[in-house]
């Protein structure tokens, strides 16, 4: 396991990027907000969350390559899982343009099992990334359908889910169309 000095988990940040944005008709991660595009914001986000290292899932510059295409986010996180350190990761996907890091800070500071995401969002989320993990999540990629998703691989890990309380849920949403992306930045 990767750790630092005193024994504390190295933070991992993967920004999910990978899929096709075929409800988008242009890559998302290559969308602009406040001069940056996703991608770029997605990356310092993850680093004022406190994230020590930042990777990008997805076939693209400085990418981890997926190894299932078609397989969704869970396809993602199981490519980066070779190639990232274990330890505690923070997983945020790319279209979420209000993501902010106040967002993600009690992801880490919350004491729970292997996996947590805020009630009724299953990303971003925060995973305990281990031996027992991996094998969780070797068994979900080898089913089909919704069984292969980020919710069911939560399911089985036992995710706990914090309350929403406090919260501005529109640091949540994410886009996917461009009627989306036209309400988010409203």
């Amino acid at each position: 396991m990767a750790d630092r000095p005193g024994g504390r988990h190295v933070i991992v940040g993967l920004v999910l990027a990978g899929g096709r944005s075929s409800r988008m008709g242009e890559d998302k991660a290559l969308m602009r907000v406040g001069g940056h595009t996703l991608l770029e914001r997605s990356l310092s986000v993850l680093r004022a969350a406190g994230a020590e290292r930042v990777a990008i899932s997805g076939t693209r510059a400085g990418g981890i390559p997926d190894r299932w295409p078609e397989a969704g986010p869970v396809g993602g996180i199981a490519s980066a899982v070779d190639g990232l350190p274990d330890g505690e990761w923070l997983v945020i996907p790319v279209d979420m343009p209000r993501l902010h890091e106040d967002v993600l800070r009690p992801l880490l500071a919350a004491s729970s099992p292997a996996a947590i995401s805020w009630q009724g969002h299953p990303l971003p989320m925060r995973l305990t990334m281990n031996a027992a993990t991996r094998e969780v999540l070797a068994r979900v990629m080898a089913l089909t359908g919704r069984e292969r998703s980020v919710f069911a691989l939560q399911e089985r890990l036992g995710a706990a889910r914090l309350p929403l309380d406090g919260i501005d849920t529109r640091y949540l949403l994410n886009c996917n169309t461009p009627q989306e992306w036209r309400e988010v930045n409203a």
